[in-house]
């Protein structure tokens, strides 16, 4: 049962700050898209860090795990390998200045990443809570 609290503490205090750390840098990125539409020659970025996440759970078909003991179940590598990349999106614009910023498409994507935000950040005040609520005695 010990490696199932790990594997919990993992993701928790891991792998949804670190999410929560490339919603943030999405969101910076996305503001740079739209605050460049007007910019000639201006390429669109975007982050990519599921496909990421996604290829480290498939290559293990788990999550991975981080361990300081020997005894601690070690099924993989850590989630540190994990990274946030801003890539720069090479479709073909449909305008004369070769920027192929699509204004209504950003606001969508920061709407969106707002909701992932707001949602990841909750499930984090929540896991905080239960441990303040277990150090406390349920008080």
């Amino acid at each position: 049962m010990k490696g199932c609290y790990r594997m919990f503490d993992d993701i928790n205090f891991n792998l949804i700050p670190k999410t929560l750390n490339a919603l943030s840098l999405r969101h910076t990125v996305i503001s740079q898209n739209i605050s460049n539409y007007n910019t000639p020659g201006y390429k669109r970025k975007y982050v990519d860090f599921e496909s990421e996440l996604q290829k480290c759970i498939s290559e293990n078909n788990v999550l991975n795990l981080k361990t300081n003991n020997t005894k601690h179940i070690n099924n993989t590598s850590s989630l540190e390998i994990i990274q946030a990349t801003i890539k720069e999106d090479d479709s073909k614009s449909l305008r004369d200045d070769d920027n192929n910023v699509d204004p209504d498409k950003e606001f969508v994507s920061m709407i969106e990443n707002t909701f992932k935000y707001n949602t990841l950040s909750r499930m984090m005040t929540y896991a905080i809570q239960r441990y303040d609520t277990a150090i406390r005695g349920g008080k």
